[in-house]
């Protein structure tokens, strides 16, 4: 019994990531857990011998440290929400179909709006610049989005050159600062496996800095939350 449930478990995490594979970007956040649910899938299939054996541990401890920074980088996501009488909100870019945003990104605007219909005073700065088999700039998409749910054109800037999270907030805070002078708080808007990783960014980048995080879809969390393990210990180790 346990050898079956341990080959239909490992069989159904590889099956599931060559599945998200196909409708997103191939990265490091589906490549681990497929290596991991083939090795769960052939686990009872290995030789019993002392070599096989320290594999294992290695594989059972590589797999809890993944399982425990993962965890982590969601608990911390929670904390430092914002308090809805900011000065600003920056809204971090994140891809486009074309002229649409993506999903991860329309989560994000739709709580950018949510934001707004409690501090509707507060200056929206949407940010992103043009990727590859992006129509337009990712800035350009996220105003249109907001204006057609209502958002006033009045508070919504447009910054079109970043690239990064990293430029998100490093040409956002000069169009603020050139607009709030240097003594005001944001808040920045993103899905929520991203969010602690934004907010030591925001801290990097001289930003009195607030979460409110827009929802992480349950089939994504896994390679998302996986590979943003992977950058918040690339942030740690080079600070970027």
């Amino acid at each position: 019994m346990k050898k079956k449930i341990m080959t239909a478990a490992g069989l159904i995490l590889t099956a599931f990531m060559l599945w998200f594979s196909l409708i997103n970007n191939f990265n490091i956040g589906i490549l681990i857990p497929m290596i991991i649910g083939v090795i769960i899938a052939v686990w009872c299939y290995l030789p019993d011998n002392n070599v096989i054996k320290q594999l294992k541990r290695l594989f059972i401890f590589f797999t809890g440290i993944l399982v425990v920074f993962m965890i982590f980088v969601g608990v911390m996501a929670q904390t430092n929400s914002a308090e809805f009488d900011e000065d600003a909100v920056i809204v971090l870019g994140c891809g486009l179909h074309g002229t649409v945003p993506s999903g991860n990104l329309a989560d994000r605007l739709n709580k950018a709006v949510e934001y707004n219909s409690k501090n509707p005073d507060a200056v929206i700065v949407v940010s992103g610049g043009q990727g590859p088999q992006e129509e337009c700039t990712e800035a350009e998409a996220m105003y249109k989005y907001l204006v057609e749910k209502g958002v006033s054109d009045d508070v919504i800037i447009q910054e079109s050159k970043a690239t990064s999270t990293n430029e998100n907030y490093r040409f956002s805070k000069e169009i603020l600062d050139d607009i709030l002078g240097e003594d005001y708080e944001v808040v920045y808007i993103t899905n929520s496996f991203h969010s602690y990783r934004a907010g030591e960014l925001a801290k990097l980048n001289g930003l009195n800095a607030k979460a409110y995080n827009a929802r992480t879809k349950f089939s994504s969390l896994i390679p998302n939350y996986c590979r943003e393990v992977f950058a918040v210990i690339q942030l740690w180790v080079f600070g970027r």
